[in-house]
């Protein structure tokens, strides 16, 4: 009895439960998702495992303020909906590369905010996965746009290639690299 009373739901054990279970979700919902006569069942069961790592997340204590993220749903919920529900099936491709593109976009703007508010100076295992989040969340962003772009027939449908392409893309990973890598040093140097 004592230790039911001790419980709370805000406790990290908890909380830690509650994402297993949502990620178990989500692998038997993408695995469900694999087949046309499963795929209804597989949306549902990935979507009940969003909802509790959301719960779970929202029970950590400090997580934030709940009435920006309150509005930051009640934002995308106004503009998702619709969206979705107008749209034709032959322009979801287009739909889906959007959403992506705004996912990625996100989780770029929520890398700097994070570094940002954490001063800079953090430890590699924090600062890493920032770095990384902000690059994917880059490329995700801008590769969506592309795909859409050609999918919606703004872009030409064949590859855009420039003269040393490769060069130039290995310039640009050098780039990050490097932008990262100094990143890094400075902050450290900096304690």
């Amino acid at each position: 009895m004592s230790t039911l009373a001790a419980f709370s739901f805000q406790d990290p054990a908890f909380i830690r439960v509650l994402y297993l279970i949502a990620f178990v979700l989500f692998i038997v919902g993408l695995r469900n998702l694999t087949h046309p006569s499963t795929a209804r069942r597989g949306n549902i069961i990935a979507a009940v495992g969003m909802a509790i790592a959301v719960v779970a997340t929202l029970l950590i204590p400090t997580v934030g303020d709940y009435g920006l993220i309150a509005l930051g749903i009640g934002i995308g919920t106004l503009i998702g909906v619709p969206a979705a529900r107008n749209v034709k099936m032959t322009a979801m491709p287009q739909m889906v590369a959007l959403f992506n593109g705004v996912g990625g976009g996100a989780v770029a703007l929520i890398a700097w905010a994070e570094f940002r508010d954490l001063g800079g100076d953090l430890p590699l295992d924090t600062e890493i996965p920032i770095l990384l989040a902000a690059i994917i969340g880059s490329i995700s962003f801008w590769g969506s746009n592309v795909a859409f772009a050609k999918l919606q027939e703004i872009l030409p449908g064949r590859p855009i290639q420039l003269p040393g392409q490769q060069f130039i893309n290995l310039g640009l990973l050098l780039v990050c690299v490097g932008c990262a890598i100094a990143l890094l040093t400075s902050s450290d140097s900096e304690t």
